[in-house]
């Protein structure tokens, strides 16, 4: 055997080794993990290879708070939301501004339609000082008139911000016309928002806030050098004496009728026009069926390796990006989406280009060659992800939103591994129908 061959061989041998390694390493999350429950709060702490660092990511679910908010006053959930960080009863938001930035602690929070989302790193030491800080503002917060009057401005800048972004448009415009008005996947239009913005009162967030926060049904997990009852403790110290919560609401309502349609929205001095093509599918994460048509989609329109990129950019050169993927599947049901961007004078070309690869997808499905690369590059992606702390709290939050155990993430290399063609090439053809997808245009059409 020559020593190129050879040199071949060992490095072969040597990448296995290490993706069987990084595998063993992250195997195992459910039985690692360590449940416990402080002030109401659910606790999973899993502990990393990690020295001195903690991740911690959070979900505080609103139960039905956006679709009552739409039928009194939408903006009201998340004003409420960007009031957390304006400061406390106790200090203001510089004060904890410089709290956190004096132990080096990152501290933050996102709402969306289903829940509000925390997000904290720091040093295992500053752990139970960012865990106060955590109570204290979803406990206390000052709800000033001030803070109030700052949160409208800067939310009706970015609604109108957002109103002069195409892509932003389209995708709003596809979301509103794929799903029913009581699913939180549908938006609120952007008009109604920056109509509804000055009319939000304090007394309307301070309402909201009473009914929708609490402990009942939150979680909390600690990825890094993590110690249980040092955090049990630490939760306890913070949240203690706080009631109340809601559940996550997972009751779809009954779906849209599958129906093609076109929309077409002019903007003004647009360098291109962006593209939406989609339908609801009716799949949920928790669904057998999720994971082959994962799959599937991601041989459709997954980065370079996706075939639309290979078809409508590499070969003929009309657009820089185009993707496809799932929409809103995590708590009800959900869809398929396409999106791109096109110069004016490619527009045209560009929309039959993609139906052409779009049709060819779902008439002859994906072949056994895309599909053994498709598996390995997402159980790949996976392993890399649970690497780190960020990515590991991130996952296992995300296990509990879409109503899955740990054993989830245990399983999930094996269960994309067993994905047969068979099922890729028929959920496809299931759940998607071509010729009653919807499309929206929008951007400047001409020059």
């Amino acid at each position: 055997m020559n020593n190129a061959k050879r040199i071949r061989l060992i490095s072969l041998a040597l990448a296995a080794l290490s993706s069987l390694a990084a595998f063993a390493a992250q195997a195992g999350v459910a039985d690692s993990a360590v449940h416990a429950k402080a002030a109401g709060i659910d606790l999973i702490v899993y502990p990393m290879g990690v020295k001195d660092v903690v991740t911690f990511t959070g979900s505080m679910p609103l139960g039905d708070a956006f679709l009552a908010a739409k039928g009194d006053n939408p903006a009201v959930p998340t004003l409420t939301a960007m009031l957390l960080e304006a400061g406390t009863t106790r200090r203001d938001k510089f004060a904890i501004s410089d709290t956190l930035d004096g132990i080096g602690a990152q501290l933050s929070f996102s709402p969306s339609a289903a829940r509000i989302g925390i997000y904290g790193k720091s040093l295992k030491q500053d752990l139970p000082t960012v865990l106060d800080l955590l109570a204290e503002q979803l406990r206390q917060p000052a709800f000033t008139a001030d803070e109030l009057a700052k949160a409208k401005v800067q939310l009706e800048a970015a609604l109108r911000q957002a109103s002069d972004n195409p892509g932003t448009m389209a995708r709003e415009t596809l979301m509103l016309s794929i799903f029913p008005a009581a699913s939180i996947n549908a938006p609120v239009a952007r008009e109604a928002m920056l109509k509804a913005v000055p009319q939000v009162t304090l007394e309307q967030i301070k309402a909201f806030h009473a009914k929708y926060y609490g402990p009942a049904h939150m979680t909390l997990v600690f990825a890094g050098d993590v110690d249980a009852k040092a955090i049990e403790t630490a939760v306890a110290h913070g949240f203690n004496g706080w009631s109340g919560g809601v559940d996550y609401l997972r009751d779809a309502p009954v779906r849209l009728p599958a129906k093609a349609a076109e929309h077409s929205i002019a903007m003004k001095d647009k360098a291109s026009v962006s593209v939406f093509l989609g339908q609801s599918t009716g799949l949920r994460y928790t669904d057998a069926d999720y994971l082959p048509m994962t799959v599937g989609v991601d041989v459709l329109g997954s980065g370079f390796t996706g075939r639309l990129m290979a078809a409508v950019r590499a070969k003929e050169g009309l657009t820089y990006g185009i993707g496809g993927n799932l929409l809103g599947s995590d708590y009800m049901d959900g869809g398929l989406g396409i999106s791109t961007t096109f110069a004016p004078e490619l527009m045209d070309k560009g929309i039959a280009s993609t139906r052409r690869e779009l049709q060819r997808w779902w008439k002859d499905g994906i072949t056994a060659e895309e599909l053994d690369a498709r598996k390995q590059a997402m159980v790949g992606s996976y392993q890399v992800g649970l690497g780190n702390t960020d990515g590991m709290s991130a996952a296992i939050i995300g296990t509990v939103e879409r109503g899955v155990g740990l054993a989830w993430l245990d399983n999930y290399p094996q269960a994309i591994q067993s994905v047969t063609l068979e099922q890729v090439n028929g959920v496809i053809r299931k759940y998607v129908d071509p010729q009653k997808m919807v499309l929206v245009k929008a951007g400047t059409f001409s020059k």
